[in-house]
């Protein structure tokens, strides 16, 4: 079994849909390598090891081919009719010293016992290292009341993570609920409906 954020991949040789149907129904996962300006690998990964990666939401793994590792993030995942089985990876090397700029979500945790909670920011810009790119940010809002206001500077940044927004930016805020009058029409306001013909009727009296 391969260690946690470690896969080993096999070359492969035969491509095409059969092929790979039959590496399926023994239990393995076509997937191809690219990127670094080197060529690109059509490889093969055991499913059972495969799968666990992928549902723990991690994006950076440890490809271990003929003996030598190489960092790569996951790219897309082709996932069968059902979402139960993974049918295709896309992997792309990195290099383990780079770092990137993106887009993570806001989540929150608990609820808020009065008001309203307002989502000023619904994701924060975040510079990370690429092997270890957050899936979220977690703001626990259950102590917040009415006026209260969470901003960047309130954030919990995991691991070598900064941000370039000013540390008072607003991300998420509790606002009083406001009472929306309904003005109800008079109906008996109303024109007297046109009747069709009368006027003809009329004439002929």
């Amino acid at each position: 079994m391969a260690n946690e954020g470690k896969l080993v991949a096999e070359k492969r040789t035969q491509i095409g849909t059969s092929h790979s149907r039959r590496m399926r129904c023994e239990g393995k996962v076509p997937v191809n390598l690219y990127g670094l300006g080197q060529e690109g690998l059509s490889l093969t990964i055991v499913g059972d090891e495969l799968k666990p990666l992928i549902l723990s939401g991690s994006h950076v793994c440890d490809l271990v081919i003929d003996g030598t590792e190489e960092k790569a993030i996951i790219r897309e995942v082709q996932w069968d009719t059902f979402q139960l089985h993974i049918l295709h990876v896309d992997f792309q090397r990195v290099d383990p010293n780079a770092r990137v700029d993106l887009e993570i979500p806001v989540a929150t945790r608990g609820t808020v016992n009065e008001g309203v909670l307002e989502h000023v920011l619904h994701q924060v810009s975040v510079n990370c290292p690429v092997y270890n790119i957050p899936e979220k940010v977690e703001v626990r809002i259950g102590a917040l009341k009415i006026g209260d206001q969470v901003t960047i500077a309130d954030l919990a940044f995991d691991g070598d993570l900064t941000t370039s927004l000013p540390s008072d930016t607003v991300v998420l805020r509790v606002v009083e609920v406001k009472d929306v009058e309904i003005v109800q029409e008079d109906i008996g306001a109303a024109a007297e409906p046109e009747v069709i013909g009368r006027a003809k009727e009329d004439e002929d009296e």
